[in-house]
């Protein structure tokens, strides 16, 4: 029994394995896509808001005329 059973244990150890390697690495890969999109859309709104408030500041202040 045991000289039967014990290559299937090996093989389906083996295939648990990869199957699980597989679904590890791709989570990690979806989560640093994830924050690397939000980190780039974080960056843009930073940038929109700061260029408004320039924009609204230069408005306000006439550098030309001082």
């Amino acid at each position: 029994m045991i000289e039967t059973t014990a290559p299937w244990l090996v093989i389906y150890s083996i295939l648990g394995y990869l199957i699980g390697w597989y679904a590890i690495t791709k989570i990690m890969d979806q989560a640093f896509n994830r924050g690397y999109w939000m980190g780039r859309a974080h960056g843009w709104q930073s940038h929109r808001r700061l260029t408004d408030a320039k924009v609204k500041s230069d408005e306000v202040f006439d550098y030309d005329k001082h």
